[in-house]
């Protein structure tokens, strides 16, 4: 499981629902826009020439593209899951290693264990080999 994705499962209601409500409020105003300046007739008295429908118009689309795709993420982000060591346990940027476990064991690996870039490990307690990646 990626770090984005055990981000991602331990999002709470209330930081959902923040999500929500800034992302309609991003879009919000981007459709507000949108639509004041294309309802106005053209040619009529105080409508914005065409050359600011089209750049407000490519400022605007930004905000509900954005709002849009925060809102949408944080309706259908899952909830807090707490099972499993990952919930309980935060992993530290300076200690990567040591959040994992053998998948035979459940031994933790220590800072001492070397790694190989492709992922693969020793279990220093069972001695046997698995990857990190989950391959």
């Amino acid at each position: 499981m990626s770090e984005q994705e055990e981000r991602q499962q331990n999002i709470s209601p209330g930081a959902r629902l923040v999500g929500v409500v800034i992302g309609c409020v991003f879009g919000g105003i981007g459709l507000t826009l949108i639509s004041f300046l294309w309802s106005q007739p053209f040619g009529g008295f105080h409508s914005p020439p065409l050359f600011f429908r089209i750049i407000g118009s490519l400022i605007a689309i930004p905000f509900v593209m954005v709002g849009g795709f925060t809102a949408y993420r944080s309706l259908t982000a899952r909830g807090s899951r707490l099972t499993g060591v990952r919930a309980t346990r935060k992993p530290s940027p300076t200690k990567k290693r040591s959040s994992y476990a053998c998948p035979h064991c459940n031994a933790p690996i220590g800072e001492e264990s070397d790694v190989s870039p492709h992922g693969d490990v020793k279990c220093s307690y069972c001695k046997k080999w698995f990857n990190t990646h989950g391959d």
